[in-house]
Order: C-alpha cells, then structure tokens, then sequence
C-alpha cells in the first residue's frame, strides 16, 4: 500500500514507520495542528499507527474516515502541494513547472516587469513594496553583475510559512529567481535561509541540484546564464534585514547599511541587487505563466493574489495555509484555524512587530489597507489569537525584551529606546505606572532608528494601549 503524506514541518517528524505501508512525499496541506497528515485514495486524513494497522489489514476502512478539505481553487502557491513531491523535480514539471520560465524566456524583459505590474504583486516579506518598481530600478543600472538575492531568513517568532513554502515546493522558488534574474539582466543569485531551516537548507539545495541537470540552471539561453548558491543565516532577527542580509552575504556582521543608497542601485557587492521575500519570487512563475488577470481574481484592490499565513495562538487547528487577499478575518479562523480553543480576547496581526488588536477586528478583510488602518500590518504574515486569560502588558513586555535582545545595537535609538520601553513594561508589571512621555519615547526610536527593527517595535505596545486601555490603567503586582 502506498499512501502520500505531507513532508513538512511538524509532518515531517512525526510520520508513522509500519511494515508494508510504502510512503510518498507531497507538501503540506494545511493541518499542521492535526498532523502527519496523509493521502489516502484522495482523501485527506490525519495518520497514526493504529489506522494505518487497521487499513493495512483491511483497505476498505478508508471509506469510514471523512476528509479534510483541501480548498486548491482558493490558493496558488500550495495549490499543488498534493501532487509535489519536493525532493523530485519531475513531480513539479508535471504540473506545469518551468512552463513559466519557458514562456519568459520568449519574452522581453520588459514586458515581464510589465505582466508583474498588471498582477500587483507587492513584496510578501512586511513591507509590501511594488514588485515591479524594484525590478525596473535594477534592470534600468548600468553596472554589472547583478544579483537575486531571495530573503528566507524568517527569524520572527510564530512565523513559519516561508521555511514551509521551501520545504514543500522549493522549485517554485528556483522558477521564480530565474524569471526575476532574466527580467532585469542578473547573473548570479542567493537565497539567504536560517540555519535552524534543516529540511529547507537540504530540499532547496536538492531543487539547484536538479535545476542544473535538467538545464534550468546554468546556460539558460544565449546571452542569458544563472546560477543559484545558499547562504545560511546566523539566525539573528536583525538577519533578516535587507542590507544586514547583504553584509552577512559578504562574510559581515548583521548590521543594517545606511539607506540611500539602496540595494537597488548598490547592493551586494556594491552592485544592483533585486531582493525579495522567497513568497514574492515564488508567485512570479504563475503570475508568467497563467497571466496578470488570473493573479488578479484573488483579492482585492491594493491587494490582489494570495497570501501565506502562519497562524498560532488560541486556534484549534495552528497552521501554515494560503489564502486569498480580503478574506474575512473571522472566516480564517473558523475555516482554517478550525474555531478558537477558547475564549478569545484579540489578535496580534504582522508578526512581533505588528499591531495588537481587540477582537472586532475579526469582523475586518485581511487586506493590506484595511489591517494597516487599525494600526497594525499583513507583515510577513503572522495572526495569532490572542487567549482571554493573556495578559496584554505581559505580552507586550515579552515581545519587546524579543527585540531589545534581537537589536544589532549599532544605532542608539534602537539600542537603548528598546531596552527602555522593555524596563517600563518590566516596572508596570511590577506596579509602577506607565510614564507620561510614553508616546514622545515611542516616536523618537520609530523615527530616528538606522532599520526596521527599531521603526516597528513599539508598534504592539501603542496598539496594545489604543484597544486594552482598561489593561493598562490597573497596577499589576508581581
């Protein structure tokens, strides 16, 4: 008997060893919470070793187990994690693989920047830049070599659907570096992966690996080669940063560059770098392939295509999944998380660094517009619902003793702003009362900080503040 089962994450490590029952690799489905998942005569089940005794003794007890929905109209980049087997390329190819890169390859650089500017692709890493604006600035620079550079650093805590995306369709990845690499004149490109991303590190390797025999890597046409190393993070936060990435690439410390000048124009090595998030170069494949208006379906205005979500927290099913842009936040957590295991109080929407929101946000579209004007960020990705029984201030005081620890320290108003806001939150949790100047302090490190850690860190705190006052108007006594 042969059952697929899902290879990533969580799946990964616990999947069942029982004799006679032959294993075939796909990506993940969607269900981490209930995992290892499986795939058995189309059905879509939760796997452990008593059912897999009782199917191996009789298979007909399959049609007793209901299904697991596998929502593939509704996603683009885990559309096919059923039928991938990411350790073989083959498995990829057959579901369209590389037509993208094929299709680009008949066309002009130009007109591809023109397709991902009809589609709206906006860089899935936090900060949703344009896609099409950093790839026209790279191919209009005169100096050579250009670089790719593809960022998995993911070092935010409770994210993990860049590291999922590499572990279940690396490919995906490689196909949308070369496009990229061919749209605006780049010879060589990096993906730069956290060092704790084992299953990753080795499955994007194996993907290069195949990539070059099958002549997707290498010389790709006349006038056009492409060449794909690794680099791995120190796995520090401030990692992450474009230009920290660039230093760490160069065999540096992780500090962030002065900006301007910017990547663009002098990047790695001083030369024009196009840098993106692994999401945002993996949707550049389909969005070739199938056209701008089949990216466009999904989502809304200012926000079209799908986006990876890693959802954690106070749900009965946390997972990775994909959903289109605009879905109401209480439909994701009903559909994908499975409800709440509990009484819910709010969220905390962007990752570390997004805003701490009250519970009728719920009611809201996961947009980019609508999740920025409650103060908060679509970010890389991160919801997490947030238990009643959670202290807001300690959960506050928490992440930001994640970022004082994480800051690189190279700039002063990020070095000591978030070791100060982290020693007021210590002293109210203790009974002190907040300062009068919170807001003067929190302004002076978003505004005057080198990089992004330092810009967003108070962001949670504000936000905690603007929708749980009554959390901070009462003393806590340790």
């Amino acid at each position: 008997m042969k059952i697929k089962i899902c290879s990533a994450g969580n799946c990964y490590y616990k999947k069942p060893e029982i004799e006679g029952i032959e294993f075939e690799r796909c990506g993940c489905l969607g269900y981490c919470g209930f995992g290892p998942i499986g795939i058995i005569d189309s059905k879509i089940i939760p796997i452990n070793t008593s059912l897999l005794k009782q199917l191996k003794e009789n298979p007909n007890v399959i049609q007793n187990v209901e299904s697991l929905n596998f929502d593939k109209d509704n996603k683009i980049l885990m559309r096919n994690n059923d039928t991938i087997d990411p350790e073989n390329i083959d498995t990829y190819v057959s579901v369209g693989g590389f037509k993208g890169l094929l299709k680009a390859l008949e066309m002009d650089p130009d007109s591809i920047i023109e397709e991902i500017e009809r589609s709206g692709l906006r860089g899935r890493g936090g900060a949703g830049f344009p896609t099409h604006k950093k790839m026209q600035m790279v191919k209009t620079e005169d100096q050579t070599p250009k670089y790719v550079v593809a960022n998995l650093e993911e070092g935010e805590v409770a994210s993990f659907n860049n590291t999922i995306l590499a572990e279940s369709n690396p490919f995906s990845i490689i196909e949308g570096m070369i496009i990229a690499a061919y749209a605006v004149g780049a010879s060589k490109g990096f993906i730069f992966v956290n060092h704790k991303a084992k299953i990753a590190l080795k499955r994007l390797q194996k993907a290069i690996d195949q990539a070059k025999q099958k002549r997707y890597l290498g010389q790709i046409k006349e006038g056009f080669s492409f060449d794909i190393e690794i680099r791995r993070s120190p796995s520090a936060y401030i990692a992450g940063e474009e230009t920290a990435m660039l230093e760490v690439i160069e065999g540096k410390k992780a500090f962030p560059r002065n900006k301007p000048p910017f990547p663009v124009s002098k990047g790695l090595f001083k030369k024009p770098t196009l840098i993106n998030n692994v999401e945002t170069l993996a949707a550049i494949p389909y969005i070739i392939l199938y056209g701008s208006d089949f990216y466009r379906s999904f989502g809304t205005e200012g926000s079209y295509g799908t986006k990876m979500i890693s959802l954690t927290g106070n749900v009965n099913n946390p997972c990775v999944n994909e959903i289109p842009f605009n879905t109401k936040i209480k439909d994701i957590i009903e559909k994908i998380g499975r409800g709440y295991r509990s009484k819910n109080k709010g969220f905390l929407i962007g990752g570390p660094s997004g805003g701490i929101l009250a519970q009728e946000v719920e009611e809201l579209e996961y947009n980019y517009d609508t999740i920025s004007k409650t103060g908060g960020m679509v970010g890389s990705g991160g919801i997490y619902a947030i238990e009643e029984s959670i202290s807001i201030p300690e959960l506050c005081w928490y992440l930001m003793k994640f970022f004082a620890d994480e800051s690189c320290g190279q700039c002063i108003p990020c070095r000591v702003g978030t070791k100060k806001l982290t020693e007021i939150l210590d002293n109210f949790l203790k009974g002190r009362e907040l300062p009068y100047n919170l807001d003067e302090i929190s302004d002076f490190i978003m505004n005057v900080s080198l990089c992004g850690l330092g810009q967003a860190a108070p962001i949670p705190l504000l936000t905690a503040i603007k929708y749980f006052p009554e959390e901070f108007k009462q003393k806590i006594s340790v």
